[in-house]
Order: C-alpha cells, then structure tokens, then sequence
C-alpha cells in the first residue's frame, strides 16, 4: 500500500485552521476585566496633572472652610474615597432593559446624614442612561419575634459607602493625596 502524499498548503491550511480555532477558545486571564484601549485614551490623565489637580482642590476645599467655618462640618468634602473591585464588577456586570451591557459607571454627590459627601455609583447604558436594578439579592434575616424582615428594600440598589479618605488613605507615594 502507497502512503498518501500531504501537500504543504493542505499541511499549512490544517495548522493555520488548528491555530485560530485554539486561540478562539482561549479566555481572558483570570482576574482581569477585558477593555479596549482606544475607549480608555480619551480619560486618560498624566498622573502630574491629576496631582495638580487634588491640590487645587485641597486647597480650594480648605481655603472655603475657612472662608466659611460651619460648612466644614454640614458639606464634609474629604479627600478622597475608595471603592473595591467587586463594588465595581457588579456595576459593570449590569444589563439595561434590553439586555445590553452597562457602558459604565456614572458618579453623583451626594450627602449622608453626617454632612460627609458622599459618592453614589451607579451603571449607565449606551444612551447615557442610569441602570437601577437589584445588585445584591434580598436576604431572608431571622429576628426574634419578627415573622420575617428584609435586608435590603426598595425597587433598585447602587453604591455607596465607599472608604474615605482621611482615614482609609494611600501611602502618599502617589502624590494625589498631598502630604
């Protein structure tokens, strides 16, 4: 019996469809959100200009308390407030009415019960417009004498809460939060 000859492009059409096929299947690195460069350039910041910035704005939020006493404590500026990732994954991970993913993440000020401002994220979709949905599921809590009570309430959930600064500050070595 004669083998059978293998012609080089046959050979070559077989590992170039091998190859395409394998790199389709390939996921994205565990841990990493996938984005796309060309959206992300247009908010880029040189970290000398963003160190500008927050000392204008230190300075500025310092100077109008001085200004202006009583609004330290009513209109609590701070400096800076963080967020953890898995905060912004479930925003991300939004859909909108159609099923659509969420084109980001929109912040508004607001202000807690203390005078501290707050900052409120909430998911946007392709049109500019706020995703509210349910983030967490409701938890059944078990109280005594209570037949039942939910841990969250209402028709949608966003986020809050995160972690001021000062108190939960960097290291300074960025140069964003001053000395």
């Amino acid at each position: 019996m004669k083998p059978k000859n293998f012609s080089y492009p046959g050979l070559l059409l077989i590992g170039a469809t091998a190859f395409v096929l394998s790199s389709c299947n390939q996921a994205t690195p565990v841990g990493k959100i996938p984005y796309n460069e060309d959206s992300v350039r247009r908010h880029i910041l040189p970290i000398r200009n963003a160190v500008v910035y927050t000392m204008k704005f230190r300075n500025a939020r310092d100077t109008f308390y001085r200004q202006l006493p009583p609004l330290e404590k009513g209109l609590n500026l701070g400096q800076a407030e963080s967020f953890n990732r898995d905060a912004v994954a479930v925003l991300l991970n939004q859909n909108d009415s159609t099923g659509k993913e969420a084109a980001g993440i929109r912040v508004y000020y607001g202000l807690d019960e203390g005078g501290q401002v707050r900052l409120v994220l909430v998911p946007y979709d392709q049109n500019g417009n706020d995703i509210i949905n349910t983030l967490v599921a409701e938890k059944a809590v078990s109280i005594p004498g209570v037949p039942s009570a939910k841990a969250f309430a209402g028709d949608g959930q966003v986020i809050e809460n995160g972690q001021r600064c000062p108190t939960a500050c960097s290291n300074g070595s960025s140069g964003l939060g001053g000395q």
